[in-house]
């Protein structure tokens, strides 16, 4: 795993773990109380406060009626600096806030969401601990930046990144329900109870508030994530177009890919929906039986943002899903097959870059990540910049 810090990131430190917490889901002796309820997730950082990025508080010219807007944030250029948010929590109910840069080279955003495994029930949360729990605050954050994300898209200088010179922002993660959730739930067993404050969609909004008047003149958004991250670019990019209503805008979703049917097995979506009240998200973008097959929000989102350029990226047999789905890689390389055919190939503005191989994530690295003879850090550019020749691969 080559990204941010292996603790902090995506699920691979807890590769291990998933399959036994697949069994969990499917027969656990716990049991999840969902109440809705406001929150966020966080990563950490050099809490200072500093010059305004400039930002309209008005917030982006044709925001949705109704949405909340807050203050602009505040900080120094050019450096990454930590930004709490009280009304944001991790899992415990600890505060947590956002990474970021802001930049006075460019316009351009780039949101980057983190990721960290997943758990939904006593048996995944409180005794495999299959997903980062909180704390994750300013010091959490300082220790993750330190290396300045030397190789990954958030180096900012980097010559081969593609979103080099952004202003952007480091999601961190620490609510265990792929940045989705909004519920606080109480798990019981024998063993005892454990109260997970599932609010990574919750708090994504509490962030929205305050970035949409931060970058109110942005020309350009790319809402990205790597692992549970590359899910909650996914699930959450309906309400990002909402605060950025005309703003050019992409996504990439690196490495969770939303199989077709049981192509996520039933028990486990089923208790999803239900640990981390999906439902209030994902019916309005997909319906109501997106529940069933969360395949369908690639084709809706699609069709409501024609201009709009989306991917998916993912290795054949990546060891960590298909673990995490209690499949084998042969049967995870299947299903890839089906999505990238029947559901993101007849999809004109939606492209997948593949790779053959058992790994897991790749904007940690995308100049070094190739596929047919295609460099990863030049697909993302020709999606970037609406280039005619971009493509599925290979």
């Amino acid at each position: 795993m080559r990204f941010v810090k292996r603790r902090d990131l995506l699920a691979g430190s807890f590769v291990s773990f998933f399959a036994s917490a697949l069994a969990a889901a499917c027969g656990s002796s716990g049991t999840g109380n969902t109440a809705g309820d406001g929150g966020a997730l966080a990563e950490g950082g050099n809490a200072e406060g500093g010059a305004s990025d400039g930002g309209n508080a008005d917030g982006p010219k044709g925001t949705d009626a109704g949405l909340p807007i807050g203050a602009p944030i505040t900080a120094p250029k050019d450096v990454w600096t930590w930004v709490d948010f009280p009304g944001a929590v991790c899992d415990d109910g600890t505060p947590t806030g956002i990474g970021v840069y802001l930049s006075s080279k460019s316009d351009k955003v780039l949101v980057f969401m983190n990721g960290g495994g997943a758990c939904w029930d006593y048996q995944t949360c409180a005794v495999l601990n299959t997903s980062t729990h909180g704390p994750y605050g300013a010091a959490q954050f300082t220790s993750a930046s330190a290396g300045g994300f030397v190789g990954t898209v958030l180096e900012n200088g980097g010559a081969a990144n593609p979103f080099n010179g952004w202003s952007m922002v480091l999601v961190p993660y620490c609510t265990g329900d792929v940045h989705a959730g909004d519920a606080v739930t109480t798990y019981t067993a024998e063993a005892g109870t454990k109260t997970m404050h599932h609010k990574g969609h919750a708090n994504i909004m509490e962030y929205l508030a305050r970035l949409s008047p931060t970058f109110a003149k942005a020309g350009q958004i790319a809402v990205t994530g790597s692992s549970a991250g590359g899910g909650g670019a996914l699930f959450n990019y309906d309400s990002f177009r909402r605060y950025w209503p005309t703003t050019p805008m992409l996504m990439v979703d690196d490495s969770l890919p939303p199989f077709e049917g049981s192509g996520i097995p039933d028990a486990l979506r089923n208790v999803w929906f239900q640990s981390w009240n999906l439902g209030p998200l994902l019916t309005p973008i997909c319906g109501a039986t997106c529940k069933d097959d969360l395949s369908k929000i690639i084709p809706a989102l699609a069709a409501k943002y024609p201009n709009d350029r989306m991917s998916l990226l993912s290795y054949t047999q990546d060891g960590v899903i298909s673990s995490f789905l209690g499949i084998t890689g042969t049967t995870f390389e299947a299903s890839l097959a089906s999505l990238t055919s029947e559901v993101i190939g007849p999809q004109p503005n939606f492209k997948s870059f593949v790779v053959t191989g058992g790994s897991h994530t790749m904007l940690g690295a995308p100049a070094t990540t190739f596929t047919g003879g295609v460099q990863l850090s030049t697909w993302l550019t020709q999606e970037i910049t609406g280039d005619a020749m971009w493509k599925s691969v290979p």
